[in-house]
């Protein structure tokens, strides 16, 4: 399935897209068609907050997708909402960490001219910076160049620590798109301010939907397309990835325990500049399009001055 986190009037929900008709049905408003299924009452927020729905995906999963094929059979039209209705919300709002890959693409790394590590290159971005499918990136101005990385991602199932590169699919849940948007200029200066770099507000879009893993089991080779204004700056494949997700699932878990709704990228194919007034689109086969207009906005200046950025 893909499944979405969306707003609708003043009310939020979750639901699964309808392909073929452009269309989400919504779980929170066929809470009981689901719990008729089930033959139980499930607490109501599962159909209305994407971790719980995960937490309880063993209970939930087989009635949840019964009622998506129902109402692509067109036997449901309660709850069942045009694309066009919704306002997408980035699929986990509220993730305990967000653990980012860098250079992981051969690719990328030709282009740098740098080294691999011996290791997955791993690092947190602030959960704070998210947004979804649509909202707008602000660029603070006069801060020197933001680049575009745009990545795959993984969503975790369960609390795990120390697990084996055998065991590290069985705990997620399934993959979408995130944009590790990064002030390029700032994280050149020095990798002291990298944290700073890729941790501003609105600098992480997710989305527009986690397609289950089950729906998309293999991810070594999947298409990538990076554009900027309807323009193709970059294309690549899952297959440059030289560490995939079960060896960083297993040296991230090694060291730090990863909870429910944790996400963790695969690093980026060759990035490249955005700038206020853009439109950002990444690609991902089997997935779909995260889109994000692009602004500029004012804040102070000092802080650019003193790192030489502005004069």
């Amino acid at each position: 399935m893909k499944l979405v986190s969306f707003r609708i009037g003043d009310r939020k929900s979750i639901g699964a897209v309808i392909e073929d008709q452009e269309a989400i049905i919504d779980f929170g408003e066929n809470f009981e068609r689901i719990c008729g299924k089930l033959g139980k009452t499930i607490p109501r927020e599962v159909f209305f907050d994407m971790k719980k729905f995960i937490e309880h995906e063993a209970e939930v999963m087989e009635a949840a997708r019964e009622v998506l094929e129902e109402a692509r059979e067109g036997k449901i039209t309660k709850g069942v909402h045009k694309l066009k209705e919704v306002k997408f919300l980035p699929p986990i709002e509220n993730p305990s960490k967000i653990i980012c890959t860098g250079l992981n693409f051969e690719d990328y790394r030709r282009i740098l001219g740098l080294e691999y590590l011996p290791v997955p290159q791993i690092f947190l971005k602030a959960p704070s910076a998210i947004i979804g499918h649509m909202d707008p990136i602000r660029i603070p101005l006069n801060y020197g160049e933001v680049y575009h990385e745009w990545e795959l991602a993984c969503i975790i199932k369960k609390k795990c620590k120390n697990v084996s590169e055998n065991e590290a699919e069985n705990y997620i849940f399934g993959y979408t798109i995130f944009n590790d948007i990064t002030a390029h200029d700032i994280e050149l200066k020095t990798r002291e301010l990298q944290q700073w770099a890729k941790s501003i507000d609105t600098f992480a879009p997710m989305g527009p939907v986690i397609v289950t893993r089950d729906e998309l089991r293999d991810v070594s080779n999947l298409r990538m397309v990076r554009r900027r204004n309807g323009v193709v700056e970059s294309e690549s494949s899952t297959n440059q990835m030289r560490f995939s997700f079960k060896d960083i699932i297993a040296f991230a878990s090694t060291f730090i325990t990863l909870n429910l709704g944790d996400v963790i990228t695969a690093g980026s194919p060759p990035a490249g500049p955005i700038y206020p007034g853009d439109l950002i689109e990444a690609e991902i086969e089997g997935i779909g399009v995260l889109v994000n207009p692009v602004v500029g906005v004012e804040v102070r200046e000092d802080y650019a001055r003193k790192l030489g950025l502005v004069r």
